[in-house]
């Protein structure tokens, strides 16, 4: 029975023979026979053949078993489409405030006639 990393490699690579799969990732054929038959494959193969496969290497590693869902989900990897208008909203007001050079007028108190406060 494959485990999940194996059936995935299937998945992304269509089916794909072992031999085309290891040609495609730069793993020697003898090598790639063996892991794929032990199923030791390691955090380094896996993002190997993700790269390979133009797919995304922390996917790779999740399936592998290195990572766990909730690790990068904690992390802070998510798609742009999960985050709500409001913080999407704060972190460009983040970047424009970080980047911008802030003129005194907009960073000292004022009277009610647009004048600096005197102390």
């Amino acid at each position: 029975m494959k485990n999940s990393f194996e059936e995935w490699v299937q998945e992304i690579t269509e089916g794909a023979s072992n031999r085309e799969i290891a040609m495609n990732a730069g793993i020697p054929m003898t090598t790639f026979h063996r892991k794929w038959t032990k199923g030791e494959f390691t955090a380094e193969d896996a993002v190997t053949i993700a790269r390979a496969y133009g797919r995304n290497p922390i996917e790779a590693l999740v399936e592998q078993g290195t990572l766990t869902p909730d690790e990068v989900h904690n992390a802070g990897v998510h798609p742009i489409e999960e985050f709500t208008m409001l913080e999407l909203s704060r972190e460009m007001l983040r970047r424009v405030q970080q980047q911008a050079a802030v003129p005194d007028y907009l960073s000292e108190p004022m009277d009610g006639t647009g004048r600096k406060k005197s102390n």
